[in-house]
């Protein structure tokens, strides 16, 4: 399961990196027109995000309980799935016009993600401990 987390991590490190140094390769999809300092600096914003889920997801994978672990783990996976994917479908997809094709990649991406984390949560558990 640490492997699977691993490489969340590097996902989001991808996305931190590429919304720190190219956010127009993002921004094309959301249709917003010209890249102005302020749309840039949101995807800084953005990207200081996915910076807090790598930490998070660090701290988590050093907790000793698999029901801590999991708790951090469900509550991330949510966040993919609600903010992230269930709100660019009921929402915000249509309302900036984002392209069909586009909004169904990234909120499927979300969603895949989203069920990845819950796997994760799913199948970690505490070792078993032989009586003494």
């Amino acid at each position: 399961m640490k492997t699977v987390l691993w490489v969340y991590i590097a996902f989001n490190l991808l996305q931190a990196v590429v919304l720190t140094i190219d956010p127009e390769l993002t921004d094309r999809a959301y249709l917003g027109g010209e890249m102005t300092p302020t749309r840039a600096f949101q995807w800084y914003a953005v990207a200081g995000y996915h910076v807090l889920i790598i930490a998070v997801t660090i701290i988590a994978m050093g907790l000793h309980r698999a029901r801590d672990r999991r708790k951090i783990i469900i509550v991330n996976a949510l966040m993919y799935l609600h903010w992230d994917a269930g709100s660019q479908l009921a929402y915000w997809g249509r309302e900036i016009g984002m392209a069909t094709s586009d909004l169904l990649i990234n909120s499927g991406v979300s969603t895949a993600t989203a069920l990845i984390l819950l796997t994760v949560a799913w199948f970690d558990r505490d070792p078993a401990t032989t009586p003494s």
